[in-house]
Formats: C-alpha cells, structure tokens, sequence
C-alpha cells in the first residue's frame, strides 16, 4: 500500500472509478473491503501508464539488426550478435526510455562520415524513399565549398572518440526539453550517431512525434557545419523530426541555440 498513498489523490479515485464501474457488485465488494488488493490495482495501473508503448523484446531487436545488416551489408559478424545476446540490458524504466544499439563503422573522420551515411540510408531504407527527407545541405566527411573542402560533421566527443563496435546502450528521450539552448544542456552523454539508430529501429515511435508528448530529437552529441548559413561555422546540430503532414521522417538541424520544448535533447544512461 505504500506506493497507492504516493498516487496524486484524483488519478487514483479516477482509476478506482472506472475500474469499480466495470465490475459485478459482489466483486467491487468484496474488493473494497481488501484495502491491499485495491492498492495492487492502483499500482498496475500507474506502471500501465508509465510503461513505454514500443517496449522491444531483446529477440525482436536483434533480429531487426540482423535485416539491417543484411540488407544494408554492414558486415557484423555472428561472433558480435551472440556477444550483444549475452550482454543484453534490461529494458529500461520509463515512458520515454530506450535500450537500443551503438553500431558504428572505421575509425576517426572517416568512420564518423561513414556511420552517419549508413543509418541515413538505413532510415530511408526503412521509412521509404517517400517517407524520408534529409536536408540538402548536412553533410558528412569534407564536402567542398567555394573551391575549398570543409569539414561538415564532427562529434561533440571528437572524432578521435569514433571507434568500430556494435554494443548496446540506454537513452531517455525525453531530457531537456525545457532549455535555454541546446548548447546549454549538451555534453559528453548527448545521442550521435546512436539517434539515428534509434529512429530506424523505432519507426513506430518516431511517426509518432507531435512535438508535444512526444517530442522531436536532437543528436546533439553531433555538429554540423553549414557554410554560408546564418551564424558561422559548428552552429547547427542534426535533428530527426516527423512531418505530420507529408508522413516524412526528416534527418536536418537546427541552430545550437534552440529553446524550442517540442523537441528533447536526448542523453544516454548510466
């Protein structure tokens, strides 16, 4: 009964009405003189309304990784998906938690650009060429401008940080959403490259960002580089939103000085 007097008094006589309205009298009874079995009710129906709706089994997860790696010739070996079955967390408590993969390809600059450009493929691959809209000017690796190459992405972390691996991690997406900017709240446990992977392999839940109660996505653990746009150079982050009008998944960024609360900056967890 402990947890039932922590419950907010109006969510829980609403639960208990709709739950008495729906029973036989001799039930609703005889539950209302067992004091226990009315708090175990109550309890089950706050982790209802606590759960997170694309909970994915570790079966489910791994075998949406092994389409992934065939389909997209990713090279991970059966060695690597027996180690990610035996170290497999937990599905994290929470609405807006998350286990999901860290999957990244080379090392440095070059292995930077080329995971990034491996889970946008595998997003439009997943979403459909119609379903997915990524902005002309986010670039990966050196892309020239005016005659010059530049650099266009890096990680918050360093490039030096990027190293092959596929491992499993836990993110909450629904962290700091109330911000000054999102260079205020960014730092070393900011999604990259795992952002992406999280919308590939949740496109349930990524159709559903309204920007309300569930909010776009900053990777903000990246930087993008745009040159010629307002505000110099390393001053976007890449975002994933959802149209809800076009249907579209969108990979692009917005300013590194957005306060805007539809969309969260996503850490990992511990």
């Amino acid at each position: 009964m402990e947890n039932l007097f922590k419950v907010d008094g109006g969510l829980m006589w609403a639960v208990l009405g709709k739950i008495a309205s729906r029973l036989p009298v001799d039930l609703a009874k005889d539950l209302n003189d067992d004091p226990n079995m009315i708090g175990a009710m109550v309890n089950a129906a706050i982790e209802y309304r606590d759960k997170n709706p694309y909970e994915m089994t570790v079966e489910a997860q791994l075998s949406a990784l092994h389409c992934a790696n065939d389909e997209e010739k990713w090279g991970i070996t059966e060695e690597d998906f027996a180690r990610l079955a035996s170290t497999a967390p937990a599905w994290p408590k929470g609405k807006h938690a998350y286990r999901s993969f860290r999957i990244r390809f080379g090392e440095g600059d070059e292995g930077v650009a080329k995971t990034f450009e491996a889970h946008c493929a595998r997003i439009q691959h997943v979403f459909g060429e119609d379903g997915y809209w990524r902005w002309e000017l986010l670039h990966s690796g050196k892309v020239p401008y005016k005659g010059e190459p530049v650099e266009r992405l890096r990680l918050l972390n360093g490039n030096h940080t990027h190293k092959a691996c596929a491992e499993w991690i836990v993110a909450d997406l629904d962290t700091n959403r109330k911000r000054d900017s999102v260079t205020a709240v960014r730092g070393s446990k900011s999604l990259a490259d795992e952002q992406l992977v999280i919308a590939w392999l949740f496109p349930d839940m990524i159709r559903a960002i309204d920007y309300k109660e569930r909010p776009g996505l900053f990777a903000a653990g990246y930087e993008a580089n745009v040159p010629g746009h307002d505000g110099g150079a390393w001053q976007v982050v890449v975002i994933v939103s959802f149209d809800c009008g076009s249907r579209q998944v969108g990979v692009y960024a917005r300013g590194r000085g957005d306060a805007f609360s539809g969309y969260s900056v996503p850490v990992l967890r511990e």
